[in-house]
């Protein structure tokens, strides 16, 4: 399986401690996991992939500029497109802001979080999201039930 990861920059309170007891879930399926180059869960991702010896991919962003990071997690999600078992695990420490939605090209409206959650939901990734904080909420784009491939034959 190829798991992917995305969240928050900073760590707080227990946060840590939530992001290490899934980590520490994940490590029985035998998964390959895929992740940025920046502090947070990202920085407790490859710490948790050494220390297990999990196969890891990192990411790195590729400029300063914004539009770097946003590159950088989308092509961590085109990375594990193609693999038949894949999912994306995101550690949200808000709520989605208003305007971010699936498409080619989602627009974070500030949160990298949301933007790698709205690209992989997208392309049809498997997208788990585990909430940092208490009374958060998925967006309605989430809330909605799939659409169902119809068959004539």
């Amino acid at each position: 399986m190829d798991i992917a990861f995305t969240g928050t920059r900073k760590l707080i309170n227990n946060q840590n401690k939530i992001v290490w007891g899934k980590l520490e879930q994940l490590l029985e399926l035998n998964s390959n996991w895929f992740d940025g180059d920046a502090l947070g869960d990202d920085a407790v991702v490859r710490l948790a992939a050494n220390r297990y010896n999990n196969p890891k991919t990192d990411f790195e962003v590729q400029g300063k500029q914004r539009y770097a990071f946003a590159q950088r997690s989308k092509r961590m999600i085109a990375a594990i497109a193609p693999s038949k078992n894949k999912k994306l695990i995101a550690f949200a420490n808000k709520n989605c802001p208003k305007g971010c939605k699936p498409s080619k090209s989602p627009s974070g409206k500030g949160s990298g979080t949301w933007l790698t959650i709205a690209y992989a939901y997208h392309l049809n990734i498997d997208v788990e999201i585990i909430f940092l904080e208490d009374s958060l909420e998925l967006p309605c784009w989430l809330q909605q039930s799939e659409p169902k491939q119809l068959s004539l034959w």
